[in-house]
């Protein structure tokens, strides 16, 4: 009974912290609203209530990179230099500040990454854009960026999901 009260206190605070670091954000304070919603995935929640957290810090990366005028032209501005060869400077625009917990810049990085020979962190960084959004999965399992890891068994991991046990 006392682990179940826990759980429900848990569940509260995060949602105490859910609802304030909303207010924050509709207040135009992201900076703040970004700690709420991170101290929520960082208590473990209730996966509802992580799920929307997360859903909000992307929020609050799209309106940090619209005040620093960098939105969407980042993203395709590290498309086209990926495509023109630029791989390095590629890379670097991927991984500035918020963009690290942008599915999309993620991505691209872990692309980069693999492009380059740099198995380890390319697969780290597919890992982590899984995990931001899920769709990277079948993304990644159908990319010709990642033949070179097609063999590896936390790519193959990785690109499969066996969360419906089989």
């Amino acid at each position: 009974m006392a682990s179940s009260e826990t759980g429900s206190e848990a569940a509260d605070a995060a949602l105490k912290k859910l609802e304030a670091g909303i207010e924050l954000f509709h207040g135009d304070r992201v900076a703040e609203a970004r700690t709420e919603f991170e101290a929520v995935i960082a208590a473990g929640a209730v996966s509802r209530l992580t799920s929307r957290a997360r859903d909000y810090l992307a929020a609050c990366d799209r309106a940090e990179a619209a005040k620093d005028g960098k939105g969407n032209d980042a993203f395709l501005e590290a498309v086209m230099a990926r495509n023109d060869g630029d791989l390095e400077g590629a890379l670097k625009i991927c991984t500035a500040g918020s963009r690290t917990r942008d599915g999309r810049f993620v991505y691209l990085a872990s692309c980069i990454r693999a492009l380059l020979g740099e198995s380890a962190p390319a697969l780290d960084s597919l890992a982590k854009a899984v995990e931001l959004d899920p769709t990277n999965r079948v993304r990644a399992f159908h990319d010709s960026d990642f033949d070179s890891l097609n063999e590896d068994e936390r790519f193959l991991s990785l690109v499969h999901d066996h969360s419906d046990g089989g």
